[in-house]
């Protein structure tokens, strides 16, 4: 049975939805759709986020917080011709997805009211975590335990590190050793953290990548726990 999601976590939920839908109205297809600020900081997190496995290029994959269909894009530029299924709760952001890829997948869901009957062999999560609400390491939390329920593999996402020198008002920093705590004591002995690398030139990293693991068969980069 999925966890009960709480009157405040659906009300943040439902704030973020206005949100990215106010965002998809004012950009359209664009970074600052997504509240980045450049294709390569998008794809620079979708490379580390499948280095988790190398091989998915044939394989089922959930994208959780698929936005405009970005991952989608990226993939299909560099070899994938696996399934591919996209998740978001807000229905502007799905709408402009669709019209994008016609032929793909995607569904307007809030995935913890309504948990997927199917399964994936993976599924990777890029910037969901990082809006500051009332309710983000509930939502973190909850969020990671269904997703994990639901693929026969794994698990990669990312968020922003307290190990910044600024921090922007609205964005949600998460000290990354609770965060691999969590993992490892409640999902999985099979967790793998990355802490290393720059999104820009010469910036000092400021988000984290954690994979996490059904299989101890499955290559992992990183610190290993």
């Amino acid at each position: 049975m999925p966890e009960p999601v709480t009157d405040n976590l659906q009300q943040s939920m439902q704030s973020l939805s206005e949100h990215y839908n106010r965002l998809v109205r004012e950009h359209g297809y664009a970074p600052e759709s997504v509240h980045f600020s450049s294709w390569e900081t998008i794809e620079r997190r979708f490379e580390i986020l499948l280095e988790g496995f190398p091989d998915h290029r044939t394989s089922r994959i959930l994208d959780f917080g698929c936005g405009i269909g970005h991952l989608l894009g990226y993939l299909q530029r560099h070899g994938f011709n696996g399934e591919y299924v996209g998740y978001d709760i807000a229905k502007g952001m799905i709408d402009l997805a669709r019209s994008r890829y016609p032929d793909t997948r995607f569904e307007h869901r809030n995935l913890l009211q309504s948990p997927p009957e199917e399964s994936f062999d993976m599924a990777f999560v890029s910037g969901v975590f990082n809006n500051a609400t009332d309710c983000n390491r509930q939502f973190m939390e909850q969020s990671l335990r269904t997703l994990f329920n639901v693929v026969t593999r794994g698990v990669a996402f990312n968020a922003l590190s307290r190990y910044v020198h600024y921090r922007d008002e609205g964005l949600h920093y998460c000290c990354p050793m609770e965060v691999f705590e969590f993992c490892k004591q409640e999902l999985t002995p099979r967790v793998a953290l990355r802490h290393d690398y720059e999104l820009k030139p010469n910036v000092i990293p400021f988000e984290f990548t954690i994979y996490l693991y059904k299989s101890a068969n499955e290559p992992v980069t990183g610190i290993q726990g």
